[in-house]
């Protein structure tokens, strides 16, 4: 999008702990919260069981979980690629990062900020033969994306 938008995702970042009583969900919605995506965490191939904690996970899992890591900070300017990494390096996590809605994962050259922002909506759009979001949504009927995923998910 803007200059000015990718200039100032340098400056939004997260903090993350991640403890072993810590469930899943837990970590999930403090990303969420964070930068308005979903993280899957995955125990081995298979999507984790929301509901254990990442001792659960490490119990169930061939790969260590790292607990003695250092704090995990995301910046909104890292690459989807670079905090998969990040996960996986300092505590042993396959995860990946999903839009909103957990309908599919961002591709791994966009930044945090620009899944945000939807950049990568943005650029579909394009590629589909639409000058923008707001012509596609405005072709398909519907007001916004909110509107767009409750009519068109469950199908």
């Amino acid at each position: 999008m803007g200059l000015f938008s990718n200039f100032f995702d340098r400056f939004k970042s997260a903090d993350f702990d991640i403890e072993p009583n810590q469930k899943v969900k837990t970590v999930q919605a403090n990303f969420k919260d964070n930068f308005g995506l979903t993280l899957r965490v995955y125990k081995g191939k298979m999507l984790a069981d929301p509901d254990l904690t990442f001792a659960q996970l490490n119990q169930r899992t061939s790969k260590d979980v790292n607990w003695n890591a250092d704090e995990l900070k995301i910046k909104a300017n890292m690459t989807i690629k670079q905090v998969e990494d990040l996960f996986g390096n300092q505590f042993g996590l396959t995860i990946q990062v999903a839009n909103e809605y957990d309908t599919y994962c961002v591709g791994n050259h966009y930044t945090i900020g620009q899944a945000t922002r939807k950049e990568d909506l943005e650029d579909w759009c394009k590629k589909e033969g639409f000058e923008n979001s707001e012509a596609y949504l405005k072709s398909q009927g519907v007001k916004d994306w909110d509107e767009w995923y409750a009519k068109y998910r469950n199908k």
